[in-house]
Order: C-alpha cells, then sequence, then structure tokens
C-alpha cells in the first residue's frame, strides 16, 4: 500500500497521481485501483500515458477552475521537487511544470475504471392528448342563460281579474234563472184567436160609450 501523491475526480472516474519510484514494475504495465481513496492498491486500472507535454497540459486544465483541485496538483508538484518555490507559482507554472513531469514519466497519472453506465428504464407512455372544445362552444357554454320570469305575480294577476270578472258571470246567470223561470210560469192560452175577437169589439165599444158619455157631461 503506498499514498498517491493526489487523488482527483474526472466525471466518473478517480485519478491518482503517484510517485514510479515507490511503485512496483509491474505497474508500469499494469494499473492500480485506490481503495480507500486515500491508499493505492494493486487491481483493476488504466494508467495513461502522456507522449507530450501539451498533451498532458490539456488534460491537466480540466481543473483549471477547480481551486481545491489545482492546490491538490500544487501540492503533489511540491513533493516531487521540494527544492521549488512551487507555492508562489501561477496555475498556469504549476500545470505546465506537472504536464512536463507526466511527459517524462516522473510523475503517473493512473484512471479508475468507468463506472458502468445506469440501465436505462423505457420511457412512460406519453399521455393521451386531451382535445380542447372549440372556442365557439366554451363561449355558448359560459354566455348567461336567460331567467324564466317569475310565475308567482302572473298567478296572482290572473286571480285577480278573475275575481274581477266572477260577480258579472253570477249575475248574468241568475238573469238567465229568472227568464227561464218567469217562461214556465207564464200561462199558455189554448184557444184560437179568432174566438177573442167579438170580446175585443165589445171592449172598444163600451169604452167608445164612456168616452162620449163623458164629453157630454161637458
Amino acid at each position: 500500500m503506498t499514498v498517491p501523491l493526489a487523488t482527483l475526480r474526472r466525471h466518473s472516474q478517480l485519478v491518482w497521481l503517484h510517485d514510479p519510484l515507490v511503485l512496483p514494475p509491474p505497474l508500469f504495465k499494469t494499473a492500480p485501483l485506490v481503495s480507500p481513496a486515500t491508499q493505492f492498491n494493486l487491481g483493476n486500472g488504466t494508467r495513461r500515458n502522456f507522449w507530450h507535454a501539451d498533451e498532458a497540459e490539456a488534460y491537466l486544465r480540466f481543473w483549471k477552475g477547480d481551486s481545491s483541485a489545482v492546490m491538490s496538483l500544487r501540492s503533489a508538484l511540491q513533493k516531487t521537487e521540494p527544492s521549488s518555490p512551487v507555492f508562489h507559482w501561477t496555475d498556469d507554472q504549476v500545470l505546465r511544470q506537472l504536464a512536463a513531469r507526466l511527459a517524462g514519466r516522473e510523475v503517473l497519472l493512473i484512471e479508475s475504471q468507468k463506472a458502468p453506465s445506469p440501465a436505462v428504464m423505457p420511457a412512460a407512455p406519453a399521455p393521451v392528448a386531451v382535445t380542447e372544445p372549440p372556442a365557439v362552444l366554451v363561449s355558448q357554454l359560459l354566455a348567461p342563460k336567460p331567467t324564466a320570469p317569475p310565475l308567482l305575480p302572473i298567478l296572482e294577476e290572473v286571480q285577480m281579474e278573475g275575481a274581477d270578472v266572477l260577480p258579472e258571470i253570477e249575475q248574468s246567470l241568475e238573469q238567465v234563472d229568472i227568464t227561464i223561470g218567469e217562461i214556465n210560469l207564464a200561462p199558455v192560452s189554448l184557444e184560437p184567436t179568432p174566438s177573442k175577437v167579438p170580446a175585443i169589439s165589445q171592449k172598444m165599444g163600451e169604452t167608445a160609450a164612456d168616452v162620449t158619455a163623458t164629453l157630454d157631461k161637458l
């Protein structure tokens, strides 16, 4: 077990910088896996080789914006160059010097194997689209409905008009009843009309005599 110079994270992978002088020879062909993170354990891993300093610097610039990662790289470089004023250098100088050591095999960079991709769950079926009703139908449904006139005042008016007309109807019915009664009570003469002519003549004669007598007295 050896302690790496720095332990970093790059996306889903762990990255370790290690001093090759403290590693056994097999690690030049194979790569170790760190478990726990502060120790170096032989196992599944990949050693990454850089053939040019520019290639190594481009790789290290992944951590340029991470102050904590840059501090770890600065500390790793200081361990390999104890006499250099590493903590007075700029971040770019640190990355450039460390890249040169990676290209010269003075520092080893080992990556852990990529984590397996998570299983992709089947996509849920898309919800059924809801068809919106036409705007005309919506406006008709939302339009105020006409209110029915109140029935109670109409019924009261009909009752009042009926009360006014009822006495006239009853009076007319009474007149009809009286007329029918008079017709039923009237005497019916069975004598033929010509038989009453002598009586009329006699009556007219008596009347004329009375008139004449009256005139004579005058």
